[in-house]
């Protein structure tokens, strides 16, 4: 075809096509060939392998093809078109023959670099191990060096036993540390290459985001967080390069090395654009696919680096594990553990170009194009070459840093030798995988608004307006789009569009039906993206005659694989880089043709693409050329600073400094911004510096204008950040003169800068290399310790335009060197002080001293003050850790805001922090006692002036401060030893020493204080309606993401953030947290602010310069006159070049809020206060930011607040939140707080001290632990029935029914609690048994501590912690019992009430009127008042009459029941008799219980209005109409029902009722769940004004005597806290008046209710109360005996199958009269039938319990013969024991024999079916025997349960994959194999169980792990047969359960649910023979269900059974 149409072509074209083609195999060969004799060696260079490649059969094949192919008949070299190429002698007898696949497989090439290749093997089975090693993080790649080479040691020394695997090590790092400056510190050694780089595209902020036509798919959300920024790798642990097309069988032999567990591990390449086609000379060495696993790899996150080796081997590829752990160890000597940031210095001495196919060509190809297609040609994809031809070599890395500073896309880097290299910078995202989950793009082909949308998003909206022109755009977009929406529906199923930006950008979202649709999905995609046009058969034929030269990869899929997820892009924008002699640059473009084009229009595309990519090779200016001296000095300075690193300039105009801003400006290098104000441009310098850690550069004029800048200069002098002033000046002979705009500049800032010079005007006399050591000096001092500010004043002359002058030559004289290299003309260099290689020994010599002090510390506590990077952070970090002090941490410490990146506690990971101390230090007690020994602090300055204050007044023995820089920084004059040192050396150095760990009690009671007093913060945050000051500093600290930073303002902006953030949030489940160091797994923000001099000025052009610098996206908190002294730096918000947006959070209390917190609010006049402190203001910000044209929002609630941060995040543009504020309810909030918190830590160190006895032990000390917990059942006889419902049969008796509930104390106390279901709908009887049954197995041993009593979320920390179970999976009324019985234990063990045990009092009768508690007023009594219950069902009159009585009796308070009637008036008419009846002084209430609509409500309300109630509770139907209510009926109202309705989120539900005329809270708990979640209901009530009433629901006298007590305390606390207000608290009575319905008691003796002798009412002494609970003697005629756990059976059962004889280890809770049914438990992998315990021990009051031990498990055994049983009752048992190590070696365990096995051990257990529940490999055992063979089973519960894989390929995957960890089992024994399996990803949620190291312990007791590994191989999924079209036919119940967090199984749970019986072949058969799948999800847990959250598997298995 090719030849047909170059016939038809004119004869210039021809001409020309000849000469190109001629010249480019001759450019292209010449490099390659010369003139080299052809062995075997240079036929591998011909060919593009590396001699190594030889060795391999897969390869040989082919390099023998392309080299026969070479040489014609006369030996020839020619090109495989027949173009000539160079002369030789050989002759084709002189090719040898390819070697056998076996034979040298492991040879080393000519550099001994020894290479694996990872093809050619016939397995496609996954090799034997894949694992991943996270070691303990590092502070420096030296460091993670010397831990990897540690770690390869002890493998070397322990080798692997298995024949294939690949492991990678890897050590977390500070984020700081860059993957591209890191690759380019790498040696030039052999062994270090392959070379490669990855940094995936990111949507953050994009203009995808922000204009997207669908939003934003939460799918494609998730396929986009939580990857690496970039990731660098050197040398190859595995090779993959061949020359055949990238096959199925290629994919599969990458995938061989990858895991799912292993995501890292991955595997790195590209694919070429037609592996059809032969490679060119140039491509050669690629092949046609090359894909390399790196063998040390950097990978850099967000917030952390990880480095990492990585070591493969597979004996069926010859290549030995000991082959690769030399090469590995060779390699780790090799790296360089140097990092310096990449310079972007490009040097060419000269540049050549040309292009193929040339411009005449191409005019003639689309001239004769348009005759051939004809009237069917849509368009063409057209791809150009040019070459790019340089003298001198360039730096691959260093073009690549250029490229990522210019535009950051998709970009690679392979470098497969120092001589050849691909790289691009691609915008296409090919294909992204995340599990089955995939994404594809596609993207406008136009170039112009391709690079707008993506590079400018602010800008991207332009391109949304249409215009004519975007037609034929839009008609291309839609047919790509169509085309890869229709591919990707062949693979995937429900592809939908998840963004999409009208024609410009589309992301289309699809999930795989398989993981091995993979390939076919991604060659698919490479297909239509790669599209050579429309209609594509004409496109292809012209394509292929245009294209005269090869692709290679370009345009071709590049990427990686991964085990769990994968990233391709589309190769353009890519070039082929080769050096030699000189540097060959082959640059490809692509344009897209349309119909009609002209050929000048396309070829202007392809210029347009390659100058942007040219521009970055232009050379140096010839510095001759310069028009005159002022513009070469100019140069000189500004081209120096970009060599040394600063290439951050702010300009401010101005005449004199032209040469300088010219000269920035015009530097290819350089960044340059401007600002017409130069305070806010130098304070904007300053947070550029700030955040990146270099200088920023500062361009001014002269006169006042260099005076602007003191402010920033005076902040960076006293925070030490590095600053370069270049501030213009006049000549000297101007000086002194009036001349204009001229001040005496010379030393202008005194001592505050660390450098001056004051450079002379330029002059051709002087030497220019004096401006190059003049800035190299200046740029030494600023960046030397002490960091800090430097000032160059540089004198100009006229012209200061680019006015030709003449100058002499002469001053450029030794500037050749300079030229000629791209570094700086001096290299200083600086030695650390203290670096963490030093030894032992010199640590201990230098600061002996300081060493002794730290090691004999037993009060010691570590202070980090400012930490200004990432490495300092993690430093600090790791010496708490080691020290394990506690820490307390400022909020510029980057540790005082941390995301945890898991769920594991604090406390587990050996670091304390002290959030709260600030707070904590109100408490005089606290003060008093707190005094340390030893302080070090780490980094310089303390926020909280109260901390500062206590380490002045405490003056420590030992005050150590370690910080970089010399100053003083003691304002308190304290310290006893200064260190200057870095901190990373200092923590690297204290880290090698041993430190005692013995502050156990210290540590303890700082813990309880800073917890306590952070919960009562909390508290009032969130309880608190208002949007206050404080909660915006929790919110926007709680929002921060962690790659985001947060500046803070000085004022009341740091001080809030300081006390008032959160100090713990979690991150986002997809962040990629199992990377971190387990014992480090939570992230610092970084935080900053300027904190040097303090200043309010300029602190918005520092942020933005921040987030700049940083290059992070920056939340910025500020105050408004802050805000309003730096406006200017709004201007900065236009300058958006590569800055990251910028959120700032302006709190506008219109004024200085911060002084009405200072003592002068209270001293000086108000007027005075007024106009010169507070200094209100009425300007409008928002009228601000309109003419800034920023973006703004105004808020004024908390979830305004709330959803203006997430706007804020959506798009990339900056945000002004300002937030409506009011200086008086701002003072009024911090002043609740502090004086809450105050209260709170009294309480708290109260009660530490009270109970130092017991505290000071370890929590579960003996004296306090649970020996057992009974329960007995009661049911007491009512006088009526119970006012819930209407009297029905008035003679027939009613019964309250419920459980009393004993705990016993091993000290011999006991504690009492009542558990009394409320109602048939939500609990039952056998429920709550159920819950009982499992606690009193659980609670044995349990520990109890009397910090419990604080109620602050202790006991749903004690539940979750201890007990092991979510605390919200109890029921309310087992709660309740629980937590009754814990306090009434404890109170008896202090020898006191509950009373007394909650307030911290000795005793309450003894104390009042003392300040014994901070919750004891004088006006408390402790006697607690009751209000009676009056039914109001009977007449009006008897009703009446029935109040009188009780108020008689001593009731001032009674409640009756309405809405018991047709009519809400006759209700009202009850209720006005009773008023007329009982009088005015009598408080009534009444309850309608929710039964009244709105109308009926306000009915009775109106009939009611002149009756004075007290409150009407529950008066509507509906909570949202109660609000309503309230405002038309002027009533006051209380609520119940509607707080027992509120399971979540309860202070935020709450807040909705702050209504003052809702006016209390009648609080059951019973109902609520317990005293904890009552005491906070209580609080908020009581913070609110309301009254917190306790209410019984008609239990006995053990839970009244109990509410009794509570209510004493509630009450205490309530007037204790108004008594700090002075606001007089009435007391309450509270709802206990249903003791009068209690015919009888569960007591022989009642609790009376009486009028005292000193009183006028009925109440209830706390004393009588608890004395009545401790002498308690149970009535047998209402209590049953108490109910005993179940007797729980071992023995064995002996079962006989063919030859072989399986002992089973059963457990057997045994037949009882109530257990008709029996249920047999399979447990999981790894488990025993103890697993089942607690979950047997709940239901065997229902049913018989079995579990079992499976083979291989336990203490279950199988041997091959058995001759010798003996009967023992209904099972067979042994007679002897049978060996523990199975000799059954030739079976196997098939799920097949198995469940026959298990069928006969049915059998032999019962007559009668059985039901099965199976865990996990035992859920898949019972379903197989469910579906297979059931006739014994009656219903099957699968829990985490598979039926099996439908897909062949995944189930041979699957069967390798558990053979290999079978034999890793076998290999490595139980406990590492253990390890490793709890490691993967389905059990993440189990991880973060408190109980997850107890389960460890338990899994590596098993002992025969031979029959355990035949157990894993044999029933591997991957052998099990697919069940799934079994599941449609299944004939009896089956309960699906699977745990909420367990995406997986929950999609297979579903789909399981789904199967429907196939008609055709059941269509004879009844309906009703089949039964539906149910499908139960649990709450809370993940793939271990029974064992994160067993409760609600227990009512589900036993509704499901009986």
């Amino acid at each position: 075809m090719f030849k047909a149409f170059y016939s038809v072509l004119p004869d210039k074209l021809r001409e020309s096509t000849n000469y190109w083609r001629e010249q480019s195999c001759k450019l292209s060969a010449a490099s390659m060939l010369g003139g080299v004799q052809c062995n075997r060696y240079c036929l591998a260079k011909v060919a593009g392998f590396e001699p190594t490649a030889l060795r391999r059969q897969s390869f040989w094949p082919q390099a023998s093809f392309l080299a026969r192919r070479s040489l014609n008949a006369s030996g020839t070299f020619v090109s495989t078109d027949g173009n000539r190429l160079i002369g030789s002698n050989l002759v084709h007898s002189s090719i040898p023959e390819p070697r056998t696949a076996c034979e040298g497989m492991a040879d080393k090439n000519i550099e001994g670099n020894d290479v694996f290749v990872g093809l050619g093997g016939e397995s496609e089975a996954p090799v034997k191990i894949c694992q991943t090693h996270t070691l303990p993080a590092a502070l420096t790649i030296a460091e993670a060096v010397t831990t990897l080479q540690s770690a390869v040691k002890d493998l070397k020394s322990s080798p692997p036993t298995f024949e294939s695997g690949i492991l990678r090590f890897q050590v977390p790092l500070p984020q700081d540390i860059k993957a591209l400056d890191w690759l380019h510190c790498q040696p030039q050694s052999c062994r270090l290459y392959p070379r490669c780089y990855f940094s995936p595209k990111s949507y953050e902020g994009s203009i995808v985001e922000s204009t997207s036509t669908y939003g934003i798919d939460k799918d494609m959300e998730r396929l986009h967080k939580n990857i690496a920024r970039g990731v660098a790798g050197v040398g190859s642990a595995v090779l993959f390069k061949n020359f055949h097309h990238f096959s199925i069988k290629d994919w599969k032999a990458i995938r061989r090395f990858l895991s799912v567990d292993s995501p890292l591990i991955r595997a790195y390449g590209s694919i070429r654009f037609n592996s059809e086609t032969e490679p060119a000379i140039e491509w050669l060495e690629f092949g046609s696919f090359y894909f390399v696993i790196p063998q040390i790899e950097l990978d850099e996150f967000e917030n952390y680096t990880i480095l990492a080796a990585t070591i493969a081997w597979d004996h069926s590829l010859s290549r030995a594990f000991e082959d690769s752990i030399i090469a590995l160890e060779l390699s780790l000597q090799q790296v360089s553990c140097q990092v310096m940031e990449t310079g972007k210095r490009l040097h060419l001495s000269r540049i050549k170009k040309s292009c193929a196919p040339d411009e005449l060509f191409w005019e003639a190809a689309i001239e004769e194009l348009s005759k051939m297609s004809g009237s069917n040609f849509s368009k063409v994809v057209l791809a150009r070459r040019t070459q790019i031809s340089t003298e001198t070599d360039i730096d691959c890395l260093e073009l690549m840093a250029f490229l990522q500073e210019k535009d950051h896309f998709f970009q690679f880097f392979i470098q497969l030798s120092n001589s050849t290299t691909f790289m691009g910078n691609t915008p296409q995202q090919l294909l992204h995988r995340n599990g089955l989950l995939v994404s594809t793009e596609v993207i406008s082909r136009s170039y112009s608004q391709r690079h707008t949308l993506i590079k400018n998003p602010q800008k991207g909206s332009s391109f949304l307006q249409w215009s004519s022109s975007d037609l034929e755009n839009h008609c291309s977009f839609e047919i790509m789009e169509e085309a890869m929406k229709s591919q990707m529906e062949l693979i995937c199923k429900h592809v939908r569009v998840g963004a999409k930006v009208q024609h410009l950008f589309s992301c289309l979202i699809g999930e795989l039906r398989s993981e091995t649709s993979e390939f076919a999905l991604l060659s698919l995609l490479h297909q239509n993206a790669a599209d050579c046009g429309h209609p594509i058969e004409a496109a292809e034929i012209f394509k292929k005659q245009i294209d005269t030269f090869d692709q290679g990869l370009y345009g071709g899929p590049v990427g990686w694989f991964g085990g769990k997820d994968a990233e391709f892009a589309l190769a353009t924008g890519s070039v082929l880089v080769q050096k030699n002699i000189g540097t060959k640059i082959f640059l490809y473009s692509e344009a897209e043709l349309q119909k009609d084009d002209q050929s000048s229009s396309i070829w202007c595309k392809h210029e347009l693409m390659a100058s942007q990519f040219e521009a970055l090779l232009e050379p140096y200016p010839q510095l001759q050329q310069f028009a005159n001296i002022n513009a070469l000095w100019a140069y000189l300075m500004v081209e120096e600073c970009c060599r040394l690193g600063i290439t951050y300039f702010c300009i401010a105009p101005g005449s004199r400094s032209s040469a300088l801003a010219v000269a920035a400006a015009q530097n290819p290098h350089a960044l340059c911004i401007s600002c017409i104000d130069e305070r806010s441009l130098a304070f904007h310098a300053l947070g550029y510096a700030r955040g990146s850690h270099k200088p920023a550069a500062v361009i001014t004029s002269s006169g006042t204008a260099i005076s602007n800048l003191f402010p920033a200069v005076v902040e960076a002098s006293q925070d030490c950040i590095p600053l370069l002033l270049l501030t213009a000046d006049r000549p000297p002979e101007l000086h002194d003169t009036g001349a204009n705009q001229t001040i005496n500049q010379v030393n202008h800032f005194g001592s505050f800068v660390r450098y001056f010079y004051n450079l002379a005007p330029p002059d051709d006399q002087v030497p220019a290399r004096m401006v190059l050591t003049t800035i190299d000096t200046a740029v030494f001092r600023a960046t030397g310790v002490p960091y800090g500010p430097v000032h160059i004043n540089c004198a100009f002359r006229e012209p200061l335009a680019g006015i030709c002058c003449e100058w002499s030559l002469r001053c450029l004289k030794d500037l050749d060197r300079w030229m000629s290299k791209s570094g700086p003309f001096t290299k200083y260099m600086q030695v650390l002080q203290l670096d963490y290689s030093e030894k032992l020994i010199d640590v201990r010599d230098r600061y002996k001293e300081v060493v002794d002090l730290i090691q004999g510390a037993s009060r010691g506590i570590l202070i980090l003050g400012d930490l200004k990077t990432a490495e300092e952070t993690w430093a600090a970090l790791l010496l708490g850790r080691h020290l394990g002090w506690p820490i307390v941490p400022d909020v510029l410490s980057g540790l005082r805001l941390r995301k945890l990146a898991s769920t594991i506690a604090e406390g587990e990971m050996n670091l304390l922090f002290i959030d709260f101390l600030d707070h904590v230090l109100l408490s005089s007690s606290v003060r008093r006692w707190m005094s340390p020994d030893v302080v070090l602090q780490v980094g310089s300055r303390l926020t909280s002036k109260r901390i500062a204050k206590l380490l002045e007044d405490c003056r420590p023995d030992v005050y150590i401060m370690v910080a970089n820089h010399p100053y003083r920084h003691d304002p308190s004059h304290i310290l006893t030893h200064r260190i200057q040192a870095s901190v990373v050396g200092f923590a690297a150095a204290i880290r090698e020493l041993h430190v005692p760990k013995g502050m156990a009690s210290w540590s303890k009671w700082l813990k309880v204080l800073n917890d306590m007093v952070g919960w009562e913060i909390s508290f009032q945050l969130n309880a608190e309606p208002l949007l206050t000051e404080p909660f915006v500093s929790r919110a926007v600290s709680q929002f921060l993401s962690p790659g985001s930073a947060f500046f803070l303002g000085n004022s009341m902006a740091i001080r809030n953030a300081d006390m008032y953030g959160l100090g713990w949030s979690k991150l986002p489940i997809s962040f990629a947290h199992d990377m971190l160091d387990p014992l480090l797994p939570f992230l610092g923000l970084k935080v900053a602010g300027n904190r040097g001099a303090s200043g309010i000025d300029g602190v918005l052009s520092t942020a933005i310069g921040y987030a700049a610098g940083s290059n992070r996206r920056v939340v910025f908190m500020v105050g408004d006159i802050s805000f309003l002294h730096d406006t200017n730096g709004l201007t900065f918000s236009k300058e958006r070049i590569g800055r990251p947006p910028i959120t700032v959070v302006v709190t506008n209390n219109h004024g200085g809020g911060i002084f009405s917190l200072l003592p002068i609010a209270d001293t000086a006049p108000r007027t005075v206060f007024r106009n010169f402190f507070s200094t209100p203001h009425d300007v409008s910000i928002s009228k601000l930011c309109l003419a800034h044209r920023v973006n703004h929002m105004l808020v004024r609630t908390k979830e305004e607040l709330e959803s203006a941060l997430l706007i804020s995040q959506e798009g990339k543009l900056d945000w002004v939140i300002e937030v409506d504020s009011n200086i008086e309810e701002n003072i009024t909030h911090h002043r609740v707080i502090q004086q809450s918190a105050l209260q709170v830590a009294e309480h708290a160190f109260n009660i530490l001290s009270r109970y130092s006895e017991y505290t000071d032990m370890e929590i579960n000390t003996s004296e306090i632990c649970v020996l057992k917990m009974e329960y007995s059942r009661y049911r007491i006889p009512l006088f009526a029935p119970l006012t819930t419902a209407s009297k029905k049969n008035q003679s027939e008796e009613t019964y309250r029914e419920g459980f009393l509930l004993t705990l016993i104390l091993y000290n011999g106390n006991k504690g009492y609690g009542e558990v009394a279901p409320v109602g048939p709908n939500s609990e039952d009887m056998l429920d709550v048994e159920e819950q009982l049954r499992f606690l009193a197995y659980r609670t044995h041993n349990m520990s109890l501590g009397f910090l419990m009593s604080l109620l602050n979320d202790t006991f749903s920390g004690w539940i979750w912690r201890d007990i092991g179970i979510p605390a919200c999976s109890l029921f309310p009324s087992v709660r309740c019992g629980l937590e009754m019985g814990v306090l009434s234990a404890l109170a008896a063990t202090r020898g006191g009430n509950i009373a007394d045990l909650l307030l911290g009092t000795k005793n309450l009768q003894n104390v009042l009127g003392k300040q014994e508690s901070p919750y004891i007023s004088r006006n408390l009594s402790s006697k607690v008042q009751i209000c009676a219950l009056l039914d109001s069902d009977d007449p009006p009159e008897e009703v009446a009459l029935a109040a009188a009585k009780l108020v008689e009796q001593g009731f001032h308070t009674v409640k009756l029941k309405v809405a018991r009637r047709s009519e809400p008036l006759e209700d009202a008419a009850v209720i006005r008799a009773v008023r007329q009846k009982v009088g005015h002084l009598i408080e009534i209430r009444v309850d309608a219980n929710r039964k009244w609509t709105f109308s009926q409500a306000m009915q009775f309300a109106t009939g009611v209005k002149d009756c004075n109630l007290q409150y009407i509770e529950e008066p509507v139907q509906h909570p949202g109409d109660i609000i309503r209510f309230c405002d038309e009926s002027n009533m006051f109202v209380a609520l119940d029902e509607t707080i027992d309705d509120i399971k979540d989120h309860l202070l935020d539900r709450l807040s909705i009722f702050a209504h003052p005329r809702i006016v209390a809270t009648v609080m059951k708990p019973a109902r609520l769940g317990g005293f904890e979640r009552v005491a906070l209901i209580a609080k908020w009530a009581n913070k609110h004004g309301k009254m917190a009433v306790v209410s019984a629901a008609f239990e006995s006298s053990v839970s009244l005597s109990v509410y009794v007590q509570f209510a004493c305390f509630i009450d205490n606390r309530n007037i204790g806290i108004r008594a700090s207000d002075k606001t007089k608290t009435p007391r309450i009575a509270h709802g206990l008046g249903t003791y009068s319905w209690l015919r009888d008691d569960v007591m022989k003796e009642k609790l009376q209710f009486q009028v005292y002798p000193e009183g006028d009412r009925i109440e209830v002494d706390v004393n009588d109360a608890a004395t009545i609970l401790q002498n308690m003697v149970v009535n047998p005629d209402t209590v049953n005996p108490s109910c005993v756990g179940a007797k729980i059976k071992s023995y064995k059962m002996a079962v006989l199958y063919n030859d072989a004889c399986f002992s089973f280890h059963v457990m057997d809770t045994g037949i009882n009269d109530q257990t008709e049914k029996t249920v047999l438990f399979l447990h999981g992998f790894l488990g025993t039938g103890k697993d089942w315990l607690p979950i047997m021990e709940a239901l065997s009051i229902s049913v018989r319990c079995i579990s079992i031990d499976l083979p291989g498990h336990g203490k279950t055994s199988v041997q091959k013969d058995c001759n010798t049983f003996q009967n023992n009752g209904n099972a067979q048992i042994l007679s002897s024991e049978v060996n523990n190590q199975s000799n059954l070696t030739e079976r196997n365990f098939s799920i097949e024999y198995l469940s026959e096995v298990l069928s006969e051990l049915i059998c032999q257990i019962t007559e009668k079916k059985v039901v099965l529940i199976g865990y996990s490999m035992g859920a898949r055992i019972a379903l197989y025997m469910t579906l297979k063979c059931n006739k014994r089973i009656s219903a099957t519960a699968v829990i985490s349960g598979n039926p099996g894989l439908q897909n062949p390929d995944m189930r041979i995957t699957r069967s390798a994959q558990d053979d290999a960890l079978a034999e890793l089992l076998l290999s490595t024994g139980i406990p590492s194999f253990v390890e490793m399996w709890y490691k993967k990803e389905m059990w993440e949620s189990l991880r973060s169980h408190p109980h997850f190291k107890k389960l460890i312990q338990r899994r590596i007791q098993h002992g025969n792990i031979k029959d355990m590994a035949k157990m894993l191989s044999s029933l591997s999924i991957g052998r099990q047969p697919s069940l799934w079209q079994d599941l449609s036919g299944c004939k009896v119940p089956l309960l699906v359960i699977v745990g909420e967090k367990d995406s997986k199984f929950m999609k297979i749970a579903q789909q399981m649910s789904s199967q429907k019986a196939d008609t055709q072949e059941h269509e004879k058969q009844r309906e009703d023979q089949f039964h539906q799948i149910t499908v139960l999800e649990v709450d809370e847990s993940g793939h271990a269900v029974l064992f994160e959250n067993p409760l609600p598997v227990i009512n589900a298995i036993r509704k499901f059974v009986m």
